[in-house]
C-alpha cells in the first residue's frame, strides 16, 4: 500500500510541469532503477508500465523550454540505450496515444527510418475525424514523417483525408502531397486532379485554397483546362498564365 502511494507520488513529480527540474530528475532516477529491476526480474508488464511513464513525460512541456528539451533528450537517450526491449512497448504506445513525435524518434533510432515508416503506415487509419482532436493531431504527426518519401498506400489514404471535416488535417495532407516523391505518372495525375477539384469546390475554405495554390506554384504543376474557373476563384496576389501555371504577382504587378 505504502509502496504504491510512493510510486504515484514519484509519478506525479515527474509528470508535473510545475515541479522543479531537480524534483523531476529525482523521479526519473527512481523510475530508471525500477525499470532496470523489472528487466532483471523479467517483469514485462512492470517494465512496460514504467516505459509508458517515460513516454508520457515526453508529451509534457515545462515552462523552461531549454530545460524541458534537455530532460526529453535525456529520457530518449536512456530509452534508446535499453535497445530491443523498448521496441514493442514503444509501438504499443504509438498505437494507443496521440502525442507521438518523440516516441517516433525513439523508434527510428532503434529500428531505422524505413521500418518505422512501414509501421506508421499500419497505424494510419482513414475513418472521419469529426470532433476527434487527438486523432487529427496523431495523423498530422504521422504524415509529417513521410515527407520526401514514396508510399503509395499512404498516398491512397491521403485521398480520403483531402475531404476530412478538419481543415488542419486537410492542410497537413496537402503538404504531404507537396513533398511526396511520385514514381508513377498516373498517381501524379490523380493527385493533381484531386487537388484541382478540391480547390474548385464551393465549400473549400480560402485557407485550404491558398495551400493548394502554393503547391501548384512551388511544384510547377499545371491547371490546364481549368483556366477560366481558376481565374474566377483566385485570391488577390495569384494569377494563372496562358499555359495554365499558377503564378504569384510581384508587388505592383497586374495579372498577365
Amino acid at each position: 500500500m505504502l509502496g504504491k502511494f510512493f510510486l504515484n507520488l514519484k509519478k506525479s513529480a515527474m509528470m508535473n510541469k510545475f515541479s522543479t527540474s531537480e524534483t523531476r530528475y529525482d523521479a526519473y532516477e527512481y523510475f530508471k532503477s525500477k525499470a532496470e529491476k523489472a528487466v532483471k526480474n523479467k517483469d514485462a508488464e512492470g517494465f512496460k508500465e514504467i516505459l509508458n511513464m517515460f513516454l508520457d513525460r515526453l508529451a509534457i512541456s515545462v515552462d523552461n523550454s531549454i530545460k524541458d528539451a534537455e530532460e526529453k533528450e535525456h529520457i530518449k537517450g536512456y530509452l534508446i540505450s535499453l535497445g530491443e526491449t523498448v521496441i514493442e512497448p514503444t509501438k504499443d504506445f504509438i498505437r494507443a496515444k496521440h502525442l507521438i513525435a518523440h516516441p517516433i524518434e525513439v523508434l527510428v533510432e532503434l529500428i531505422g527510418k524505413k521500418e518505422t515508416l512501414d509501421f506508421l503506415d499500419t497505424v494510419l487509419t482513414t475513418e472521419d475525424t469529426l470532433f476527434d482532436d487527438p486523432l487529427v493531431e496523431k495523423r498530422i504527426e504521422i504524415l509529417k514523417q513521410f515527407a520526401g518519401s514514396t508510399y503509395s498506400s499512404v498516398l491512397s489514404k491521403a485521398f480520403t483525408f483531402l475531404n476530412d471535416s478538419d481543415d488542419r488535417l486537410v492542410i497537413a495532407t496537402i503538404r504531404f502531397i507537396r513533398d511526396y516523391v511520385f514514381s508513377d505518372n498516373e498517381d501524379f495525375e490523380k493527385v493533381r486532379d484531386a487537388m484541382i477539384n478540391k480547390f474548385l469546390e464551393e465549400d473549400t475554405s480560402m485557407r485550404i485554397k491558398i495551400e493548394i495554390l502554393n503547391v501548384f506554384v512551388e511544384q510547377e504543376w499545371k491547371a490546364a483546362g481549368f483556366k477560366k474557373r481558376f481565374e474566377e476563384l483566385l485570391p488577390e496576389g495569384y494569377y494563372i498564365n496562358s499555359q495554365g501555371y499558377i503564378r504569384l504577382l510581384e508587388k505592383g504587378d497586374t495579372a498577365r
